[in-house]
């Protein structure tokens, strides 16, 4: 799943599940930063490898992405070991913050364990090199991708609209956000079925 809607699900998430107004701040930022984590080393990856060396694409993505040691990184931020281990850590230490880090780094694990197919991460890395191939993809259209895209925004929309009603008055710029990242979403909502006719 595109890391933007990996975001704002967890950001929803943490909105809805928030008990104590005093640290919403900290908390939701602790759920966006743990959504976002879990792509950074693939951001690295395309900077270093793509802009700064400039390596051609289908050598990048059909072969470093997957062969080299940049592997490692990207593997293990979608690990389905060290989030568990994180999360029983830092919930028996107390360590609030860190735990719904890694809570929302697990979700993003999840989501992406269901819509990703040729491309698939070894969650389960270094014990096995195992990876499950769903049968759908989130981006290609020979494997659904064009319906989960189309999901995947409606949600999103959904979710934007929440959280739209979640931040008061006084929390005009945050409202602006929400509406500015609505408009992109629904730009793209539109264009999913030009999309799938090209």
């Amino acid at each position: 799943m595109i890391t933007s809607s990996h975001i704002i699900y967890s950001w929803a998430f943490a909105k809805k599940t928030e008990k104590n107004p005093g640290i919403r701040t900290k908390r939701t930022l602790a759920f966006v930063l743990g959504a976002l984590f879990p792509d950074t080393p693939t951001y690295i990856f395309f900077i270093v490898c793509g802009l700064i060396l400039q390596i051609p694409g289908n050598i990048m993505w059909d072969d470093l992405y997957f062969n080299s040691y940049w592997s490692i990184p990207i593997t293990l931020t979608h690990s389905f070991i060290i989030w568990p281990l994180l999360i029983a850590f830092s919930s028996y230490l107390g360590f609030k913050y860190l735990k719904y880090f890694s809570i929302s780094a697990l979700f993003h694990a999840i989501v992406d364990f269901c819509v990703h197919t040729e491309d698939a991460y070894r969650h389960f890395y270094p014990f096995s090199n195992w990876k499950f191939h769903s049968p759908v993809s989130y981006w290609n259209n020979a494997e659904y991708g064009q319906y989960v895209s189309f999901f995947d925004t409606f949600l999103v929309l959904g979710l934007l609209l929440f959280l739209y009603q979640r931040y008061g008055r006084s929390e005009r710029r945050i409202r602006i956000g929400i509406i500015c990242i609505g408009v992109l979403y629904g730009v793209q909502l539109i264009l999913i079925p030009v999309s799938h006719q090209m």
